[in-house]
């Protein structure tokens, strides 16, 4: 079984040295993903709230891509610029899940790439097709 590096189509393009994942066997690595807007490439430097959803549904677009879904999610890693949002980041985050939640870590952080407040990784299972 060796690693498999992946660039997806349709994701935002990577800011930094990087793939958008790596799978070993039945998992699946996705690397940090930002507030980007696939179609412009452009940071979305709204709200809290707008760049969760921003950073969630590109991670939705490299589920996909891979054969996986936000249902199979083993472990994800959350950063944000200021904990004061912790409450409104994890409501838009759990919208994308339903119980029982995937295991999670959250990061308060001084800075992201980009100028973004959000940031988030995830491993994920891929079913057998």
């Amino acid at each position: 079984m060796g690693i498999e590096k992946l660039f997806v189509e349709g994701a935002p393009q990577p800011i930094a040295p990087f793939s958008h994942a790596c799978k070993v066997g039945n998992l699946v690595f996705i690397t940090g993903q930002m507030p980007t807007v696939p179609e412009t490439n452009e940071m979305l430097l709204g709200t809290f709230t707008e760049q969760t959803h921003r950073v969630m549904q590109n991670l939705a677009i490299v589920l996909e891509a891979v054969g996986s879904s936000f249902e199979h999610v083993v472990q994800s890693r959350v950063f944000i610029t200021n904990m004061g949002h912790f409450e409104e980041v994890n409501g838009v985050y759990a919208s994308y899940f339903q119980n029982p939640l995937p295991t999670r870590t959250c990061i308060g952080v001084t800075g992201l790439a980009g100028g973004a407040d959000v940031e988030v990784d995830m491993i994920a299972w891929i079913p057998p097709a």
